[in-house]
């Protein structure tokens, strides 16, 4: 082995070599290298293996650094052969130039019984240029390259540009592929951009976005576009827009405005939605308007078209509250057609409540419907109508207590009324009054009435009545019941107890209208002691 250090003209030169000899007769295996760094940052290095393989196998570099006020600059060439196996000649740098960094490789290249011929090459290449400007914008540039003889199908060239400051921001990118990708007319290109944009100031909000991707090859041209404006300036107002184009066709549209007018505490408010795609068109309105503190009117508007067809729906609400009364409308129609028009009146007082509705639609004509409700201390009334011009139901209920003379009502009562037939009605009434309330003399009577308009085997009709009287002055207590059964069979019957000390007695009596030969129409029993 051997080792020696040289220092000629400022190089330092190191130079080391081993040789291994295995055999007498053969020659000796040798293992050499240096190492030299040169005048400035240079640094040369080789190592070779003699006498092992078929040829020669070594390994070279050279490294070089370049330093000053505006460049920086690193540099590597190198070299390397395996015998049968691989050979490389390999060139790099990195730069940096102010704003500037440069990076490249390019490797040529054999294989196997090709390893001498460099017949192969690839390389890559990067750039990045960053700026900043005086106002705060940003600019950045990336470029890079790939290149490769073997795979001409993986070669591509990538171009992307982004800027940015307060108000906007925008980037592009731009990509080549395929075997003709360093040319100008390439047909295999993606671009893609994307851009912001802000307007706003101090009473005005204004946004801009946008976004595209084309590929040539494929003949794909999409583009996304979005804007908000929002102004607060004389009075609010808001609108929004979102659109897609693609291949010089608009598949999706969409647009939102707002806008509110209100003075005085009075609300007064627009806004619209249209929507545009190849299956659905939607235009949609919508007003809201106080007219007074207590009052409100909506307002919306419907048209859709393509798949579903709606042409100028509008509808109608409206509702009112002032005080005790409060009223509701609502209106759905079209120029052409009403398909539905309702309206409510309802009056709240401290016991009463008042409600009127009219409804008429497409499907049915006019109906009107009435409720009216008491609740007293002593008298409660219930009434609830619907009629239509053809048909009329009325249900009614109350109860009422009468202090002087002192009597109670009730009574229950249904109509359904027919205009080709008459009237069907069932009904049930009640009563409990004090006829007389002497000293000597005290009566109360009570009644009760039903009647019903259908055809079954019960009674249609029928009033039960029964009066009770305490007669102190002739000491006797007297009741007495009738029953009138479906207007014309009336039967009564009686009851009489005397209480006299001396001689009690006890007496019924019965009259009916049917004829019966073991029962008289009119029959009395009395038991005396």
């Amino acid at each position: 082995g051997m080792t020696d250090l040289q220092m000629l003209n400022g190089e330092q030169r190191y130079m080391t070599q081993l040789e291994v000899k295995l055999i007498k007769q053969s020659s000796p295996i040798i293992l050499s290298g240096n190492i030299t760094k040169q005048l400035g940052k240079k640094i040369a290095f080789s190592v070779s293996l003699n006498n092992l393989l078929k040829d020669a196998a070594f390994l070279s570099a050279f490294l070089e650094k370049k330093l000053d006020d505006k460049l920086r600059q690193y540099s590597l060439e190198g070299e390397a052969y395996l015998p049968g196996v691989i050979g490389v000649h390999t060139i790099g740098f990195l730069q940096q130039r102010e704003g500037l960094w440069s990076h490249g490789l390019r490797i040529k290249y054999g294989l196997l019984g090709e390893a001498k011929n460099l017949h192969h090459e690839c390389s890559i290449r990067q750039q990045i240029k960053v700026e900043t400007g005086v106002r705060g914008t940003y600019k950045l540039d990336i470029g890079h390259e790939f290149h490769c003889m073997e795979t001409p199908a993986y070669n591509h060239k990538v171009h992307l540009k982004h800027e940015a400051s307060a108000s906007w921001l925008s980037s592009q990118m731009e990509v080549n592929y395929g075997k003709h990708w360093d040319e100008k007319n390439n047909k295999k290109k993606l671009l893609i951009s994307q851009a912001f944009k802000n307007s706003s100031g101090p009473s005005l909000v204004n946004y801009f976005m946008e976004f595209t991707i084309q590929v040539l090859e494929k003949q794909v041209n999409y583009r996304t576009q979005l804007q908000h404006l929002h102004n607060s300036q004389v009075y609010l107002q808001s609108s929004t827009n979102f659109e897609v184009q693609y291949n010089d066709h608009v598949p999706f549209v969409a647009g939102l405005q707002w806008k509110d007018t209100s003075r005085h505490a009075l609300k007064k408010w627009e806004g619209g939605l249209n929507i545009d795609t190849p299956w659905l068109y939607l235009y949609a309105a919508l007003k809201l308007h106080q007219p007074q503190h207590s009052a409100y009117l909506l307002t919306t508007e419907l048209t859709t078209g393509k798949a579903l067809s709606i042409k100028n729906l509008i509808v109608e609400l409206f509702y009112k509250n002032e005080g005790n009364e409060k009223e509701g409308k609502i209106h759905i129609y079209t120029p052409a057609t009403t398909y539905l028009q309702a309206s409510t009146f309802n009056h709240l007082g401290s016991n009463v409540l008042h409600s009127y509705s009219e409804m008429i639609s497409l499907w049915n004509r006019l109906v009107k419907n009435e409720i009216h409700l008491e609740n007293n201390e002593r008298a409660k009334f219930l009434c609830f109508k619907i009629k239509s011009t053809k048909q009329e139901f009325n249900f009614t209920a109350s109860y009422q207590n009468l202090p002087m003379p002192k009597k109670t009502n009730f009574s229950v009562k249904s109509t359904w009324r027919d205009y080709k037939s008459l009237p069907i009605t069932l009904q049930f009434d009640g009563q409990i009054e004090e006829l007389k309330k002497e000293k000597m003399l005290y009566q109360k009577r009570g009644t009760l009435y039903f009647r019903h308009p259908f055809k079954l085997p019960i009674l249609q009709s029928l009033l039960l009545q029964e009066t009770f009287t305490v007669d102190k002055k002739q000491k006797h207590y007297f009741l007495e019941t009738k029953v009138l059964i479906n207007g014309v069979e009336e039967a009564v019957q009686t009851l009489t107890l005397g209480y006299q000390p001396e001689n009690p007695y006890i007496c019924a009596g019965l009259t009916h209208p049917y004829n019966y030969r073991l029962f008289p129409k009119d029959v009395e029993i009395c038991i005396l002691t």
